[in-house]
Parts: C-alpha cells; sequence; structure tokens
C-alpha cells in the first residue's frame, strides 16, 4: 500500500509541474493541450457544468464568502436583481453574462420622466444655474418598483434587474424640441443639465436613450 500511495503522490507532482492538463475522451490517444491553456476539456457529446448556486443579489458574494474576480456559476435565483443564468464576478459584484444576439446593440429608451416647463430658466446674467435631471436616478427609481402604481405579472421579482451603478451605461438625447430646450449636457454618471426657453405643448420631445457599456 505504501508504494501506491508514493506513486500517486509521485504523478500529482508531474502533473503540477507540467502546470497543464487535458481530459479528453476516454481511451483518447491524443493528450496534447493547447499551448495557451492551463486546462483543456475534449469530448463528442457532453458538456462543461458549471456550479449551480442560488445567489441573492449582485451586490452580495453570498452563498459565497468573498467576491473573486473572474468566478463563474450558473444562478438559479429569482429574487431582488439577479435571474437565472450564468454569472461572473467582476470583484466588487456579479455580472450578468449576456446570452442573447450580439449582432444588436444592447440599448433601451427611457422610462417615462417628466419635465417641469411652465417656469423659463432665467440667463446665466441672473446667476441661476441650469435645471438639472439625474437620467440614472429617474431609472432606477422605476425599475425598483417603488411607485405605488406599478404592476407586475404573477411570480415575476420584485425589482426589475437593471444596472447597479451609473457608470454601467451611456446617456443619449437623439431629439428634442428646440423652442422648449437648449444647452443639453451630460455627464458620465448621468446627470443632464439644461435650460427650459419656452413652454412644452403636448407635441413637445425628449428622446433619451440608454447603451450599455
Amino acid at each position: 500500500m505504501k508504494k501506491i500511495y508514493l506513486s500517486l503522490a509521485f504523478s500529482l507532482l508531474v502533473s503540477a509541474g507540467f502546470a497543464q492538463t487535458k481530459i479528453g475522451v476516454a481511451g483518447k490517444t491524443n493528450a496534447d493541450v493547447n499551448t495557451n491553456a492551463v486546462l483543456e476539456l475534449e469530448a463528442e457529446n457532453k458538456g462543461l457544468l458549471l456550479p449551480r448556486v442560488a445567489l441573492e443579489s449582485i451586490k452580495s458574494f453570498a452563498p459565497l464568502k468573498a467576491h473573486v474576480p473572474g468566478m463563474t456559476v450558473y444562478n438559479t435565483a429569482k429574487i431582488a436583481d439577479v435571474v437565472p443564468g450564468f454569472y461572473y464576478n467582476d470583484g466588487t459584484k456579479w455580472q450578468q453574462m449576456v446570452t442573447t444576439d450580439y449582432k444588436a446593440v444592447k440599448f433601451f429608451y427611457m422610462p417615462t420622466i417628466t419635465f417641469d416647463t411652465s417656469v423659463l430658466t432665467k440667463d446665466q446674467a441672473d446667476k441661476r444655474e441650469f435645471e438639472s435631471k439625474n437620467l440614472y436616478t429617474e431609472y432606477t427609481k422605476q425599475f425598483s418598483m417603488t411607485n405605488p402604481n406599478s404592476v407586475k405579472s404573477l411570480g415575476a421579482p420584485d425589482v426589475i434587474p437593471h444596472y447597479p451603478t451609473a457608470t454601467d451605461l451611456h446617456y443619449y438625447v437623439t431629439d428634442f424640441d428646440p423652442a422648449v430646450f437648449s444647452d443639453i449636457k451630460i455627464n458620465e454618471n448621468g446627470v443632464m443639465t439644461y435650460k427650459v426657453i419656452g413652454t412644452g405643448t403636448p407635441t413637445s420631445i425628449m428622446n433619451i436613450v440608454f447603451v450599455v457599456k
């Protein structure tokens, strides 16, 4: 028995020394590992099954003991801001791995927000700052379903999954009514400043688009 233990230990040391491993089809004689891979899997009728865990939220590392950059899991829970699917950890939070077609740019329109155009913005000579609107805050406010008029379908999560930080998105105004708004600027955190130069009408518009980085 001692000889078996010594032989096994020697084999493990040799494997660790090479630092590359290939797991392939049983009985396959060619065990060459891709030179760029520390581990290579090869199969004709099997797949790789990642750990299946129940995450608690994007910001919580549970059920793990810490955030680990590069950690990848399949989440089975539908709670808070996570849904079933593949997630990887960026070191501070979980990021959902998109499995949709990348041929289309990931973007979405701003949920409905209101602008008070009843009071015109004074000129800078009057030392009044521009009006401002935090687009990211408006977005998360609606997606968190805190509005008492919010309604969801049976079994749907209590919170609509949304991007956890303002800098996860790019912000655009694709069109606006120049008779009502002017001097529109948006910073990297989604805070938009603008002037109200005219009273809005039923046909006044401002189209706001979010693009995922």
